[in-house]
């Protein structure tokens, strides 16, 4: 296995070959936002002068609660091509990830990324009150969380960001969840205490304001559009305001094509857009 270091010059040189219009993006690689080794960030900043400060797209990974990284080419390389040319800043989050910690603990994770990159910002002429969080499976449900407990957020300073993008999202209500058949990732992630799943449960933890969402579901199965229409409908239901669009594509191509050319990625910036108007 390459090293980390250098599987990120390489993705950088395939970047400035394959895409010449990202080829004078900077990049700030395993930028640290807290103390352990696993909490790091790659940011990629537009270099085109900006008449004002760039709003802020940030990507966090599925994976299962155990798996996956913030470089991975499907977790960013669509999205990079798509949204660095229109002067978006681009933050991709690792966290710690399982057995070291809980999906509760990787929520809170992302919480201290979000404050950190809240306060780096102005720095990199990007405006944190125009972030958009955007998270993929596990991620998504990470996400969902966060926004969803407050008490979370105040421990980690993170403020609530403008919309959120789930892409065919996990676990939005674990009580639901885990007395039906599911995927054995589940109990090593949740195990059999219903405590515990109400701890990590968005729907258990959603309390006040929310951020605007999307959430995109895979059509190809039953449960991923049923699951995010429910959790959409709580959203609303407190007044918040919540969409659906549901897409003919498996669970790893929901993430992996946002940013090409496809209607599902044309639905993402409708939305986007829409929220940064607001």
């Amino acid at each position: 296995m390459r090293p980390p270091r250098l599987r990120h010059s390489l993705f950088a040189l395939a970047l400035a070959i394959a895409l010449p219009a990202l080829a004078s993006a900077a990049a700030l690689t395993d930028q640290r936002y807290g103390p352990d080794a696993a909490q790091i960030a790659d940011v990629y900043l537009p270099d085109a002068p900006r008449a004002r400060p760039a709003p802020i797209l940030v990507i966090v990974h599925g994976g299962s609660w155990k798996n996956g990284d913030k470089a991975a080419a499907e977790v960013v390389d669509n999205k990079l091509a798509h949204w660095l040319p229109q002067g978006y800043a681009i933050v991709s989050v690792n966290t710690r990830l399982m057995p070291q910690a809980r999906p509760d603990a990787q929520a809170e994770d992302l919480g201290r990324a979000i404050a950190w990159i809240t306060q780096q910002a102005p720095s990199w002429q990007a405006d944190p009150a125009n972030m958009i969080v955007m998270g993929h499976s596990s991620g998504g449900h990470l996400l969902t969380l966060l926004a969803a407990d407050d008490a979370m957020r105040q421990r980690t300073g993170a403020p609530l960001w403008r919309a959120s993008v789930i892409l065919d999202g996990a676990g939005f209500d674990l009580l639901d969840v885990m007395p039906r058949p599911h995927a054995p990732f589940y109990d090593e992630a949740f195990g059999a205490d219903p405590a515990r799943w109400a701890v990590a449960s968005p729907a258990a933890q959603l309390r006040g304001v929310q951020p605007p969402a999307l959430f995109v579901c895979s059509t190809l199965r039953p449960d991923p559009c049923r699951r995010a229409q429910r959790y959409a409908d709580l959203l609303t239901a407190q007044g918040g305001q919540a969409e659906l669009v549901g897409v003919a594509r498996n669970h790893a191509q929901i993430n992996a094509d946002v940013g090409a050319d496809n209607d599902e990625t044309r639905a993402i910036s409708a939305f986007i857009k829409a929220q940064l108007a607001r």
